[in-house]
């Protein structure tokens, strides 16, 4: 009696096991993919909600005339508390978000919120 396997069944392990990874890494990669781009945006909503709350802080600074654009940078919403110090980061991307900022736009009787990757 013989112990071990034979070539022929190696090979047609490594076969099957290279087909399920040729069929898992799309699927996998997608997920990926997927969950940046989510994690991302979650992250950009909470820029804007943090816009939103400054706002509401400082109404009186802004005008109330349609079509006024202010820019309210990264920078000013971590130095008045309203994000913290943690480096925000364009995670589908790879890129990290310096010049990032959030332009409001005012409209009757209500503030249009437009999250940018880079202000000048």
């Amino acid at each position: 009696m013989k112990k071990g396997f034979t070539l022929v069944e190696l090979l047609a392990v490594i076969l099957i096991l290279s087909l399920i990874a040729a069929i898992a890494y799309p699927i996998v990669m997608s997920s990926l993919r997927d969950a940046k781009r989510s994690a991302s945006d979650s992250q950009k909503k909470l820029v804007i909600e943090a816009a939103s709350y400054w706002v509401s802080d400082h109404d009186n600074l802004l005008s109330d005339e349609v079509g006024n654009v202010y820019v309210l940078t990264i920078n000013a919403l971590k130095e008045g508390n309203y994000l913290s110090d943690a480096i925000l980061e364009d995670l589908e991307h790879g890129k990290v978000l310096n010049n990032a900022c959030v332009r409001i736009i005012t409209q009757s009787h209500k503030y249009i919120y437009e999250f940018q990757d880079e202000c000048q």
